[in-house]
This record gives structure tokens, C-alpha cells and sequence, in this order.
């Protein structure tokens, strides 16, 4: 917290600073904290972003791939997704085909979902797309969470008929950056186990602090699937535990859209852990319109932006549909990149019939490789061009970026 830049390093347990002109925690309440609540081993967690948000430096606003440019420690995270190389930034990610709405002024749905929960809190901030996309730029425009509540939405946290409201834990005023922004603690709770939290396959001695939702391990607390996906040699899990850590549900908030110019607008998520000394960053596109109606909210992608814009990971695989050699055999084999506990994910070969991503879930045991959807966009003449995404017919206007 508070470091004039970031390192590429940093250790989990104990707390050691990065820098010597570090700040110190302002979030200190037990209520507003989500990690070793009665600092049983020291307080470990006090330098560690959360614990004053918004002041750790960040090396990009949307995140990098691996969250360095060169690989981390084992167990550590550190490596790229598939497809992507090591530091890609995310906001060298193409935009997305289809375009999100927002109407100046409106009330609007954002979600996110956990697979590794790190504790701490977040924050939704926008930039003008034409900009440098810099923190410096989204913390002019941090969003304001609206009301006192928000919501557990189940199935993949997709289905808006599955939710449960819960009371909201909101954080402002001096205790972060920008000073009287908003910031909303992460409600679900990891395991009470010493400094893992669950990760690692480590027993769960119960929540943290009391879960907003009744039930157990995967569907009310816990470290969520990212318990069982470390690269560390017998950290795996067997596909049932899989299916039993992981959190099937999102997290929904309702933020207010400023009265700004119309235009096209990037959305930076901005996750503080306080398990770790890391910042998660990600970022969508949005389009902002002064009237008319916005998009519905979790309406589902094609899922064909990295199939045909020019720079998706299998956009160079247009015409390898019948051919697997030379520049082709790329398209064939499995993606290169950290995915533990996932089955190899390719361009082309493992489609379903229709020529759709395969429907893998945590747990499923019936897929052995992956295929992202590929031969049915390039099938639907109209899949790889620009569109908005479906309206809604309600008088309040809102979307979701998952």
C-alpha cells in the first residue's frame, strides 16, 4: 500500500513491504475486514492492498496476464492463461463484438464471480475508451454502488429468477483512494484455516467471519475451484471435490452511471485481496448513450470476439478447419498457459456438433480437450460482425460484465 510502483514480488505470510515509504492500514474494523480477524499469527495482512484501498500502485488498470512479465513462484499464481503470453495487457485485449449500452444517469447491474477468494473488496471505475487507459484515468471516474444490499445469483450467476439479497459491507471516506469514493468489502467468507484460507487442498475449519448465505464448502464460503487448481505436485483435486469447491453463484451490485458525455467508455473491476499482496484488474467495453434504452442485463456473448477480431487468440485459425499442418497445427494443439485442473483447451477439434464451445463444468468428467466455439462463428455470416447487445424493455436500464 502505498509503494510508488509495483515489483513483481511480494510474500503472503509474513508481511513484509515492498517499500520503505509504505502506507499504513486504514481498514482495521473487524467488520470491514475479511482475513485473520484476531491477527492469531501476527497481523500478516497489514501492508496487503485492501487494507487501505485503492493505494497499492497497479501496473496496469486491466490486469496482466500472469500478473507479471515473467513467471511467479510455484503456488503462486504467476502464469499466463492459455493462449496468451506472459504480461499481456488486458487492455491490448480486443473489444468485444457485442456492445453494452448504458444510458447517462441510469442505475445499472455489475457482477462478478470467485474462483480463488483472496478476501478483501472491490471497485468499478470508467475511462473514456479513447484515452490512455491509466489508473490515474479510472480513478477520476470511480462508480458509486447504489443501496445498502446486493445479491447472490446463482446457476454460473447467470440466472436473474436464483437471487438472494444480502446486506452490503461499503467502505469510503478517508479510508480510500480517491478519498469519498465507494469501495464494497468481498461478502463471501474463505475458511478459517491459518493463512491459506482453504487454497492448497487444506482442510476448511470453517468460514471466516458468518457467511450472507446459508450452507456449506462451495455454496455459501470457502477459497472456492481455485482450491483445487495449483500447479503445486498433489494440490489437485479429484473432479467431485472440484464441483464441491467451486462457487456456482456471482456477485451482483447496483452502481449508478455518471451524467457524461455519450461515447465509448472502458469499465475497469478493480479486486483488493487482502489474503495476498495483490491487486486483480479486468476490463470491458461500454457504450454510454444520454437516452434511449441500455442493454439487458446478463444477456450471454456469441463468444466469438477471439474467434474473429484480429488479434484473438484463434483468429489466424479461419481457414485450418481441414488443415493441420504448417501455421495450422497451431489451431489443433492445446493452448499453452496455466489452467490446473481444466482439460486442455484448443482452437479447433473439440467443438460440439453444432460447432459450439464444449459445455465444461467443474466436475465434469465426460470432455477430455476443449474447443472455444470457433467453427460456429465462422459458420453464422452475421456472429464475427459488430452488435449491440439485446435491449431492455424495463424502465431502468442495467448489464452485468462477469
Amino acid at each position: 500500500m502505498g509503494c510508488p510502483k509495483c515489483t513483481g514480488k511480494g510474500t503472503v505470510f509474513p508481511d513484509v513491504p515492498d517499500c520503505k515509504d509504505h502506507a499504513e492500514p486504514t481498514v482495521n474494523d473487524k467488520k470491514l475486514r475479511t482475513w485473520n480477524l484476531n491477527n492469531l499469527l501476527s497481523d500478516y495482512t497489514k501492508h496487503h492492498p485492501y487494507r487501505y484501498p485503492g493505494s497499492a500502485p497497479v501496473e496496469n488498470p486491466c490486469g496482466l496476464a500472469g500478473g507479471w512479465y515473467t513467471k511467479g513462484q510455484i503456488g503462486n499464481g504467476g502464469d499466463a492463461p492459455p493462449g496468451f503470453a506472459q504480461g499481456t495487457s488486458g487492455s491490448s485485449i480486443p473489444k468485444l463484438l457485442e456492445q453494452t449500452v448504458w444510458i447517462a444517469g441510469s442505475i445499472v447491474e455489475v457482477a462478478w464471480g470467485i474462483t480463488a477468494n483472496h478476501g478483501g473488496g472491490y471497485q468499478y471505475r470508467l475511462c473514456p475508451a479513447g484515452s490512455k487507459l491509466t489508473e490515474e484515468c479510472f480513478q477520476q471516474m470511480p462508480l458509486e454502488f447504489v443501496g445498502e444490499v446486493q445479491w447472490i445469483q446463482q446457476g454460473h450467476g447467470l440466472d436473474v429468477n436464483n437471487r438472494t439479497e444480502i446486506p452490503a459491507v461499503r467502505i469510503s471516506g478517508n479510508k480510500v483512494v480517491p478519498a469519498n469514493s465507494i469501495w464494497t468489502r468481498n461478502p463471501i467468507p474463505a475458511c478459517n484455516t491459518p493463512v491459506s484460507g482453504g487454497a492448497l487442498r487444506s482442510p476448511c475449519t470453517g468460514p471466516i467471519f458468518t457467511p450472507p448465505i446459508p450452507g456449506g464448502v462451495g455454496t455459501a464460503y470457502g477459497f472456492g475451484g481455485g482450491a483445487c487448481e495449483s500447479s503445486i505436485p498433489g494440490s489437485g483435486c479429484s473432479p467431485q471435490k472440484f464441483a464441491q469447491e467451486n462457487f456456482d453463484f456471482g456477485i451482483v451490485d447496483k452502481v449508478r452511471v455518471p451524467n457524461i458525455p455519450a461515447g465509448d467508455y472502458v469499465l475497469s473491476f478493480r479486486w483488493e485481496s487482502e489474503q495476498t499482496p495483490q491487486v486483480w484488474n479486468s476490463c470491458g467495453d461500454v457504450t454510454i448513450k444520454t437516452s434511449g434504452q441500455g442493454s439487458k442485463p446478463f444477456t450471454p456473448t456469441q463468444g466469438c470476439t477471439h474467434c474473429c477480431v484480429k488479434g484473438g487468440i484463434c483468429s489466424n485459425c479461419t481457414g485450418c478447419l481441414h488443415d493441420k499442418t504448417g501455421d495450422c497445427a497451431y489451431c489443433w494443439k492445446p493452448l499453452k498457459g496455466y489452467a490446473p485442473g481444466i482439460p486442455p483447451v484448443s482452437c479447433l477439434g473439440h467443438d460440439t456438433e453444432s460447432g459450439h464451445a464444449t459445455p465444461w463444468q467443474p466436475g465434469d468428467t465426460q470432455y477430455k480437450a476443449l474447443s472455444i466455439g470457433c467453427t460456429a462463428c465462422w459458420k453464422d455470416t452475421n456472429a464475427c460482425e459488430p452488435k449491440v447487445r439485446e435491449l431492455d424493455d424495463a424502465s431502468s436500464d442495467s448489464h452485468v460484465i462477469v
